[in-house]
């Protein structure tokens, strides 16, 4: 993990959101803080991401304000609003630092929606947290550590001769040895499986990378999305986009997706297309699929409690529940997602489609 995000404790964030401190009560902080990060779970995750970024959150408060009021009676989640954000981004940074926890970094970036949400404290964070999804796709994928099968050595006792270990006609040593060996094989099978699984779980993990990669490679030089029988090259920029990010996302094996996976896209993007494409708002998404087609495309229920964050899956979704490509921005609006005129050039939508459905696919497995 790069400096920058192992520098980031508790007392950084606040400093880095221009708080003193003294001012900032940290010494009442760091107990409850530690209580809090160490208890995490994915709705929490999700809404430490959503008060970095002034979204409401969607639970329960109380696993992050119980702790902290316990040790400073003074504190509140109405007047510390500030505080707060500070809070969420020490445990998004705690999270990916000390778990290296890919589902954290891909909330953010999702959340994040390429700077269509701005930082609630430290705008440099969202630049920090980019380098570290990165380095993130990086160390999940490194060279298969190889694992030595080492034999269990026979037991001293039955080390010796034969002469030693039975003398002649000595029945009850006979019965002695006999169930030394039976427990001596027993306890050697034993370690075999355990050294055999030791050696084969990796393995295992390569076969399912490299079928990964081999999936990866089959779609791109297909060139075609399996949802609507259509070659990518055939269709409007942000329909494709849409549908490679979403179809890329259904190989992909990690949280966070192959570390060639923008490369891929935007390979899937370019092929037949030489005219210089113009931003597309999601607003218009919609618009580019058929009645018929929004109810194969749209994700599926997993994306209610996160229609907030997935704002393109969000206004699929809501359209093809509608059954209307326009008709749908009300119920959209009220879910909190993006504006609808926010706009989006094809590799990011592309992107913001394959980081939506990764989410989704995290949450329904």
């Amino acid at each position: 993990m790069r400096a920058d995000m192992q520098q980031l404790k508790l007392a950084d964030c606040y400093g880095h959101a221009g708080l003193s401190p003294d001012a900032a009560n940290i010494p009442l902080r760091i107990e409850p803080f530690k209580t809090i990060a160490a208890n995490l779970t994915r709705p929490q995750i999700m809404d430490a991401v959503r008060a970095y970024f002034g979204l409401p959150m969607r639970h329960d408060t109380g696993w992050l304000s119980g702790p902290i009021s316990e040790a400073d009676e003074a504190f509140s989640m109405v007047t510390n609003k500030n505080e707060i954000a500070i809070l969420a981004m020490a445990l998004i940074a705690h999270q990916i630092r000390e778990e290296h926890d890919q589902f954290t970094a891909l909330v953010f970036l999702v959340a994040n929606a390429f700077g269509h949400r701005k930082a609630g404290v430290y705008p440099q964070f969202v630049e920090i947290i980019k380098a570290a999804a990165s380095d993130l796709t990086t160390s999940t994928r490194r060279e298969l550590d190889m694992k030595q099968i080492r034999v269990k050595a026979l037991s001293k006792e039955l080390g010796g001769s034969e002469v030693d270990l039975v003398p002649q006609n000595d029945f009850p040593a006979i019965n002695r040895v006999l169930k030394k060996v039976n427990i001596d094989s027993h306890e050697m099978v034993k370690h075999l499986a355990q050294q055999m699984n030791t050696a084969l779980s990796p393995m295992g993990s390569e076969v399912v990378r490299l079928r990964e990669e081999t999936d990866m490679l089959w779609w791109l030089v297909g060139g075609e999305s399996r949802l609507v029988d259509e070659s990518y090259a055939d269709m409007k920029p942000g329909r494709a986009a849409f549908l490679i990010g979403a179809e890329l996302a259904e190989l992909s094996r990690t949280h966070l997706g192959p570390k060639a996976g923008t490369f891929l896209m935007n390979k899937a993007l370019r092929e037949g297309r030489t005219d210089k494409p113009s931003k597309i708002k999601i607003e218009a998404i919609p618009t580019l699929f058929t009645l018929e087609e929004l109810s194969y495309v749209a994700p599926d229920s997993t994306i209610t409690d996160v229609r907030d964050l997935c704002s393109v899956g969000n206004a699929i979704s809501r359209a093809s529940e509608v059954g209307s490509q326009t008709a749908w921005k009300k119920m959209y609006g009220d879910d909190g997602s993006l504006s609808e005129t926010a706009a989006f050039s094809p590799c990011e939508l592309a992107n913001q489609s394959f980081r939506e459905f990764l989410l989704l696919n995290a949450l329904s497995s």
